[in-house]
Formats: structure tokens, sequence, C-alpha cells
């Protein structure tokens, strides 16, 4: 099943930076592991969260110290994705643009709190509500999370199973027409 699953470019990247840093298991998926990783000095105050880069290469985030600590974690990859990924002033880009930064870095969290390499080397349970929660243990996450990543990973097997039956029966017709 696994052969049939693939990974989107956002999903890549995330991927690859976590190998390049070290985050290996799902307790390295920590703000404090990734940002010293990252050199991203994290403050935890009575404010919305936000990331900085206040030089180059020289990044702060503030992260909302009401939330709870499974939520800073995730504001925290959010503002991560802002950092390495998004640059200039959102106040002076468009609507849309944006709004489609805030979505991918609402992707980014699905990514880089779950990845799928940690996740396919887990043996999960058949019925979806198990796998669901053994996912929400495995990687702090609140269920709704890991419900969607379960669904979106099945939707891509879905997808891959899919394409490859499609792509045989593509030979296939090639094949036939050549044979007449």
């Amino acid at each position: 099943m696994q052969g049939y699953y693939q990974m989107t470019a956002l999903e890549k990247w995330t991927e690859d930076l976590y190998q390049r840093i070290g985050v290996r298991k799902p307790s390295d998926i920590s703000i404090d592991y990734i940002a010293k990783r990252l050199n991203i000095w994290v403050h935890y105050l009575d404010v919305r969260s936000k990331a900085i880069e206040a030089t180059a290469g020289m990044y702060s985030m503030f992260i909302d110290n009401r939330l709870p600590p499974e939520l800073q974690r995730l504001e925290f990859l959010h503002e991560l994705c802002h950092l390495l990924r998004h640059a200039g002033k959102s106040t002076l880009m468009p609507g849309e643009f944006t709004q489609a930064q805030r979505d991918e870095s609402d992707r980014f969290i699905l990514y880089a709190s779950m990845p799928y390499t940690m996740i396919s080397e887990k043996t999960l349970p058949e019925l979806r509500e198990d796998a669901v929660a053994e996912l929400a243990v495995a990687f702090q996450v609140p269920i709704p999370l890991a419900l969607q990543r379960i669904d979106q990973i099945q939707r891509r097997i879905f997808q891959g199973q899919l394409m490859a039956v499609m792509e045989r029966n593509e030979d296939r017709n090639i094949i036939h027409r050549h044979i007449r």
C-alpha cells in the first residue's frame, strides 16, 4: 500500500528539512528541539503567535502563552512555515496571496506534526478510529488533526492505486493497438 503514496512538494520539503536538522522520531517534533536546530529564539507572551526574521537568518518567534502546550506546538509549526517559506510583509501583499500562505502553513502543520515517513514506520491498527487515536497519542496532536492526516493519507494511497490501474490499462491499450 505504501508504495502508492505520493508526497506533495511541500510534504517532501518538510521531510527533507527534518532530515537535515535531525528530526527522526515523534519526540523530536518539539518547539525546543526544532528551534535550537534552526536558531530560532522563542518567546512565550500573552499575544497572538507571530514569527519575524529580524535580520537575515536571525529568527524570533512569539508563541501565545495562553494556549495549552499541545496547541502552542501547532502554532509554532504554523509560524515556522511562514519563517522558512514566506518572505516579505503580508500587509503589503494582496489578500489572496496572504490567504495562500496561511493555507500552506496549515498544510505544513499536518506534514510537520505527523511526517509520513514516521507514520509509515508504525504498524497502525486496522480500525480507523484506533489508528487515529494511536496517531494522536504518538504525535501528541488533537484527534481531529490525526483524523485529517489519516484521511489525507488514505486518499493519496487510493489516488496512487487508481493512477496505477489507469496506467496499466493505458499500457494494455497501446499494446493492443500495436498488435492489430
